[in-house]
This record gives C-alpha cells, structure tokens and sequence, in this order.
C-alpha cells in the first residue's frame, strides 16, 4: 500500500493542485495543452516514488513491470481517457457535469490500482503504512478537489461560473481550517470546529463573502469528512 497511496497523492496533486485555470483551459483547446497536462502525472509519480521505480510492480504470466513502466502506462491510458472526455464533450455536445467528472475521476483510479505491486520487499502490509501520503490526500481533497466538485454541482444546478482567484483560494483556506480543527489534540477540537463552523455560516448570512447555501454546505461537508479522516489517521 506504499505505492497506492504515493500514486494516489501523486494523482490528486497533478490533476487537481497543478491543474491551473489556465492548463484547464489549454487541454480543452489543444493536443500540446492535454500532454502538458498529462506529463504532470509520471513526474510526480516518479518523484514520489523514486526508490521503487526499478522494483516489479506487476507480474503478467512471463511478463513483469518495473515502476518506470508501470508509470509511463498510466501516463498512456490518463492521456487517453483525458483526451477522449475532451473529445466527446466538443464532438457530441456532451455535458461536462458531476457525473461525467466523477467517472471520469473513477477511471483514473482504477487504473492506479491496477498497477500497484501485490508486495514489494520490505513493504509495510498495513493499510495505511506512511501517514503523510494520506495526509496528502485529504490536503487537496478538502481544498482543490472540493472547489471542482462544488463547481460542477453548482454547474449543474444553478449555472454558476467557476470562482475567481480570490474568491477560489479564500473559500479553500476557509475548508482547510475547519479541517485543522479536527487535529487539535485533547478533547476541545469540537468547540473549535463548530466555532469555525458559526463564523462560516455568519460570513455567508451577512454576505460578506460570494458564497451560495450550496457551497457552503458541499464545502462544510468535505471539511468535516477530511477533518475527520485526519484524525482517525493521524491519532490511530
């Protein structure tokens, strides 16, 4: 499960972290934007997980992939699947909703898991052995992945625009603290998160920020559920 997680943040960092605005738009509109795009995805592979890339990850009958080889596959079929998305979107007027970025999402990690080793040497057999790759994780999953999902559910439901700059990274930091919370030690980190919470939700009655019921409460969620999962993490 070393290689799994390492992939996984791998992933989540290359599609969502570094996924700017402007290479989301750059793929959709050209071949060099997607493999610019896609190339994010082998480096930080590669970078994270540099000491098992000449270790055997898959065995097919006579033939076996080391790491290198089981990235660079990745690579081919996140290229393919990116490209076909961007395809069929533009060519049959597909919508590009939460279910198409959810499959879409699914595919992707199913491919991850199809190429982690069954065991390497000397790998921990726990679920969870290394705490900051799934620390990783739950980092984008509670700031830029969430800010995609609320943007295609509000898409999909009240035709809102993806945020600006200020408004993206200010809702974001929002998550990420009420997150926090959730690792202070001792047993008075229910009273900070709800006091978090409150301040949120006062900030969003008195309109002193752009921030609809529904992110609110999509954004609240996430944090909760991450802030959640880092702790039993975290603390186990």
């Amino acid at each position: 499960m070393v290689i799994f997680w390492r992939l996984l943040f791998g992933h989540l960092l290359a599609d969502f972290t570094f996924q700017t605005d402007f290479i989301n738009r750059w793929k959709r509109s050209s071949l060099w934007g997607m493999l610019a795009h896609c190339a994010a995805h082998p480096i930080c592979y590669a970078a994270l997980t540099y000491p098992y890339l000449r270790d055997n990850w898959v065995s097919l009958g006579v033939v076996s992939l080391p790491g290198w080889a089981c990235i660079t596959l990745v690579f081919v079929t996140h290229f393919m699947e990116d490209q076909w998305r961007v395809f069929t979107i533009f060519k049959y007027d597909l919508p590009d909703n939460t279910l198409y970025f959810v499959w879409d999402q699914i595919i992707h990690y199913a491919i991850i898991f199809a190429v982690i080793p069954g065991g390497l040497k000397g790998e921990n057999v726990s679920l969870m052995p290394e705490l900051w790759p799934v620390l990783g994780c739950l980092f984008v999953l509670v700031t830029h992945a969430s800010t995609v999902l609320i943007y295609f559910v509000e898409k999909d439901l009240t035709d809102r625009v993806f945020p600006g700059f200020q408004e993206k990274y200010l809702q974001m930091a929002e998550r990420l603290v009420l997150a926090l919370c959730f690792l202070v030690p001792g047993h008075f980190w229910p009273i900070l998160a709800l006091i978090w919470l409150s301040m949120m939700h006062a900030a969003r009655a008195r309109r002193m920020m752009d921030l609809s019921w529904l992110s609110f409460y999509i954004g609240g969620a996430s944090a909760v559920l991450c802030g959640l999962a880092a702790r039993l993490v975290y603390y186990s």
